[in-house]
């Protein structure tokens, strides 16, 4: 007796507190039934206590008091002695032995007569469950798992010890967890530095540490270069700009790598991403044999067959791409194959096929992502190529129609439908996404408290399209309303914030911009986050006196390491080097931008034409610009290629190029289509095109480019002169004044307007009203030099000598350096007859401008007019040498040698000019010399009825030529021109001014 009371207790001691009332009530119920059946049990001859050894028979119905008798086949390593698993005697050291199970963890229970088995442990288990069930319907919602497992098996929860290997799987799996965190904070050393502990430490064979490590050396490799450009060596390496050197740069990745596939042969993801990383290095064939071991694996493994199509696509050998796509459709479509094999069927000129393979494999995608990939191509396949829109729409339809998706890519697409063909403008385009934008703060407001939006999207994408097209239209405190509604639906979107921090940078608000974009980031680190902050800090800096460039420099960086294909940040890392000087760097960073194949090309190619251009290089550039513009080469069959709407900026520099410089307005006007074709609606591009025209002579399809180009951006206060310029030039008086009145109400602050405007009121006689247009553009624009220039030309002319000094000096004291003054101050003085003077402003205007040939050309006329021939013809020639494509220096050369009969002279100088000049802008491109001679000069510089369309476009824009007064803000009878020169507060006649120091 007392011995099996010792026993009870010793099991009563193990047990966990909340048992110990049950446990003790039944031991206490057990003793008095021990008691009362010793004298029966010992009559019989029966050995005490024997019906209470621990067997291994099992009473499902009793599991209370085996609570603590666990198993040694429920632990998950092999008992150290078998003989310990045998079945116990009834002697006093077997009653301490457990019973082993042999399959299933199963627990010894001491067996209690039927005879005496007591009714109340079960019932006060009944309740103990009870009170457990309340609890967590109360909200106690601790072990939820394991008390409904144990609920399952009618089992109390028992604490399971871990074996050795299941701890360290524990551990790898939590190291592993955590260097991926520390990677998305951008320490990446630190992640490097878990993931090879993980794997020479802990597991060997750990495959995705591997791939982890691999991938992140690759990517801190790839970008070594990059990240140490403009570093000064000196600096120590932190958590987030750690780079490795570059002796390295070509084996550690790689070592990496080599330890996985010989540590993990059959992991086909390391295979992959090894390939992946020899391809980024320009190893090809190492990358194909890599991917050729990852397909022996596998040999329809769609992963490694739309990568390794993609390089055989770079390389030029579509059919060895279109059969790996097709072998990996075989078993293991995706959307990513699809897409490809659908775009190369397109490019090659079989829509049709792109159009079957989209309706045959849709149905076997698995996810709705995936299925929404598609459904966006094969709406873009019937928009772009097939022209129709309704089955375009059906499609998009179809896709948002299934409740499993949630992707506002196809709200977007069905935005925009039509808008690829020209057949909606942004007007329409702005009212769909209003629409949808609403009822998404509908089905947020119907939520309430919670703050969660019903409507099946999960970002904010439509609202940051909304708000970029109403900043495009310059509304900008209403697209600052839009951003803010969607960060309240979508506090997780990093973009919005981004575009939110842009819209305050632009509202001047620099402080609450560099907070929405550490927003951003605290979010999710971004490529084009880290851009908008470095830029921030170039041109608006903390203390507002020096920009921070050091800290520019990193966000550039950390951007590259975040994204290597980002086209932009190669563009705006390599323009702070060239503005810094450093234009090696910035060739090379132009150079593995196109090397890295960036997602925007378009962006790198036009960034460093920009740099060629900038150092004279005007060959260098037209060749970057025409191997950009050929990755999107439009042919016979240009409705199969995809449009990019960055291609306007190669097309409209390059067409620039060509009708500047080699005076070929028929190849700029070729280009400029090209440029149209992908970007219908660019403005600049229309703008172009109606110069070309018109240099063709081609009035009536200038003026209808013009009226497009202003259709298209209303705000563009080029186009507006420029087609006021032609009309004014053409006679049509009429037309330029409402063509000029129209662009200012538009653009109010654009001084060459307001001197557009006013010269052509001078030129038909209204002398008061172009004085009241000068002051008004002065008022508007003070620092638009021109207009001071103009407005002094103008009182010279109509001999008010006084007020012409007074307007030149001002001219001159905000810009010495514009040559046009200074040719203004001389012919004022001349008008005097201040012959003397005339020569020393404009040998002072040479000082102060000497890349302005015009002055050059000036005091040529000057020192003829003296008699000084040799010392004319020396200016002249040295003009020339500085400017050789200015045409009037020509002119004037050869008038001089004809003066003095230089036939000679003559002949060599129109030898000359001929090689550089043309008469005809439609013949094919000059010679190289003219390119020449214009990058030589960047290097040295570092009242008829109005017609219809233009009173379309006046109504409008909402202007009324017979009553509105009213332009650009400003009352013009309420300006007073003489109170404004007063305002300038010259005295004398202006002679120190002009010809004072530097």
């Amino acid at each position: 007796m007392e011995k099996c009371n010792d026993k009870i207790r010793s099991g009563v001691k193990k047990m966990t507190a909340r048992r110990a009332v049950v446990v003790m009530f039944g031991m206490l119920y057990l003793s008095t039934q021990t008691c009362s059946s010793f004298s029966s049990h010992h009559a019989k001859g029966t050995p005490p206590f024997q019906s209470f050894v621990f067997s291994n028979r099992i009473d499902s119905k009793r599991p209370v008091s085996t609570y603590n008798q666990i198993s040694i086949a429920s632990r998950p390593y092999p008992p150290r002695d078998a003989s310990s698993s045998s079945l116990a005697s009834t002697s006093s050291d077997s009653m301490q032995t457990t019973t082993v199970g042999k399959s299933n963890p199963v627990r010894s229970k001491p067996m209690i007569s039927s005879e005496v088995q007591p009714q109340l442990i079960p019932q006060k288990e009944k309740q103990h469950t009870k009170r457990k069930f309340d609890q967590q319907k109360r909200g106690g919602q601790h072990h939820k798992h394991r008390n409904s497992t144990n609920a399952r098996n009618n089992k109390p929860p028992v604490r399971h010890r871990c074996s050795k290997i299941q701890n360290n799987k524990r551990r790898v799996r939590f190291l592993y967890s955590k260097a991926r965190d520390l990677e998305r904070q951008g320490l990446w050393a630190q992640s490097c530095e878990t993931l090879n502990y993980i794997v020479t430490e802990l597991d060997c064979t750990d495959s995705h540490s591997y791939l982890a490590w691999g991938k992140l050396q690759s990517r801190r490799e790839r970008g070594g270069l990059i990240t140490k450009m403009g570093t000064d060596a000196s600096t120590t390496d932190d958590a987030v700009n750690t780079t490795i050197t570059v002796d390295a740069q070509e084996s550690n990745a790689r070592k990496i790598f080599e330890m996985g596939t010989k540590n993990c042969p059959r992991s086909i993801h390391l295979w992959h991403a090894w390939a992946m990383h020899e391809q980024s290095l320009g190893n090809i064939e190492k990358a194909r044999e890599l991917l050729d071991k990852a397909l022996e694996l596998d040999k329809w493994n769609g992963y490694v067959c739309h990568s390794y199509g993609l390089l055989e696509m770079q390389c030029g050998d579509w059919k060895r791409a279109r059969h790996l796509w097709q072998q990996g459709l075989t078993s293991n479509p995706s959307a990513a194959l699809i897409c490809s094999l659908g775009n190369l069927y397109t490019t090659l000129g079989h829509p049709e096929s792109a159009r079957e393979l989209y309706s045959t494999y849709l149905t076997q995608l698995p996810s709705g992502r995936e299925k929404v990939e598609v459904y966006l191509v094969a709406s873009s396949l019937e928009e772009t190529v097939f022209h129709d829109l309704e089955k375009a729409s059906d499609l998009l339809k179809v896709a948002l129609s299934d409740k499993t998706v949630k992707d506002s890519r196809a709200y977007m697409a069905l935005c925009r439908l039509g808008s690829t063909g020209g057949k909606v403008d942004d007007a329409v385009v702005k009212k769909r996404l209003k629409d949808i934008c609403t009822k998404q703060l509908e089905t947020y407001s119907v939520d309430g408290d919670n703050g969660v939006a019903l409507f099946p999207v999960k970002d904010g994408r439509l609202f940051n399209a909304w708000a970029k097209l109403e900043s495009k239209s310059g509304s900008l405190f209403e697209a600052k309303a839009i951003l803010k509604k969607g960060m309240k639906l979508y506090p997780k979107d990093h973009t919005l914030f981004q575009a939110a921090g842009n819209i305050e940078e632009r509202l001047g608000n620099f402080t609450v911009a560099r907070d929405l974009y550490s927003a951003s980031l605290h979010i999710e680190p971004s490529a084009p986050t880290l851009i908008a902050y470095a830029m921030l800090e170039l041109q608006s800096p903390v203390d507002g006196q020096t920009a921070n460039i050091t800290m520019a420099r990193r966000l550039f960086q950390e951007a590259l390491s975040l994204d290597l294909k980002h086209g932009p940040t190669y563009n705006a890392f390599a323009n702070l080097e060239r503005r810094l000087g450093n234009i090696d760097n910035a060739k090379q960073l132009y150079q593995d931008g196109i090397r890295a194949n960036c997602t925007d090309p378009s962006s790198v190619y036009h960034g460093l034409a920009k740099l060629h251009l900038s150092l004279g290089e005007v060959e260098e550039a037209r060749n970057v610009l025409q191997r950009g513009l050929g990755l999107f080469k439009t042919n016979d069959n240009s409705i199969f290629v995809k449009r990019n709407e960055n291609v306007a900026f190669l097309a409209h520099t390059l067409a620039m190029i060509e009708l500047n410089c080699n005076n070929n307005a028929k190849v700029a006007k070729q280009i400029l289509n090209q440029g149209l074709w992908h970007c219908r609606s660019s403005s600049p591009l229309l703008l172009g095109v109606a110069l070309c025209e018109s240099r063709l002579g081609n009035e009536q399809n200038a003026r209808q480019m013009f009226e497009q180009a202003i259709k298209a951006d209303e705000s563009h206060a080029q186009a507006w002169q420029a087609f006021g310029v032609m009309e004014m030039r053409a006679g049509n008086y009429r037309s330029a004044k409402t063509l000029f009145e129209c662009g200012l109400k538009n653009s109010p602050t654009h001084g060459a307007l307001w001197q557009a405007y006013a010269t052509l009121e001078s030129r038909i006689g209204n002398v008061a009203n172009a004085r009241l247009l000068f002051a008004a553009g002065i008022q508007k624009c003070p620092k638009h030099v021109p207009l001071y220039q103009a407005w002094a030309s103008l009182e010279m002319r109509d001999g008010d000598i006084i007020t012409a000094k007074r307007l030149i000096g001002e001219a001159l004291t905000r810009d010495k350096r514009n040559g046009s003054g200074w040719l203004v101050a001389a012919k004022i003085e001349e008008k005097m007859k201040n012959h003397g003077l005339v020569g020393l402003i404009l040998r002072r205007g040479i000082e102060c401008a000497p890349l302005d040939t015009d002055l050059y050309g000036a005091l040529a006329e000057h020192e003829i007019s003296r008699g000084r021939i040799n010392s004319a013809r020396e200016i002249l020639e040295k003009a020339i040498e500085i400017n050789p494509m200015h045409a009037p220096l020509y002119h004037s050369l050869a008038e001089l040698e004809a003066r003095v009969f230089n036939i000679e002279g003559l002949a060599r100088l129109n030898k000359r000019a001929a090689e550089l000049f043309q008469t005809d802008a439609t013949l094919s491109p000059p010679p190289t010399k003219a390119m020449q001679a214009w990058g030589k000069k960047i290097k040295q510089g570092r009242m008829a009825k109005i017609p219809d369309g233009i009173a379309a476009l006046a109504e409008k824009i909402g202007f009324d030529s017979e009553n509105d007064c009213m332009i650009g803000g400003l009352s013009i009878g309420d300006i007073d021109p003489e109170t404004l020169i007063d305002s300038i507060g010259l005295s004398g006649d202006g002679d120190e001014l002009i010809l004072q120091e530097n």
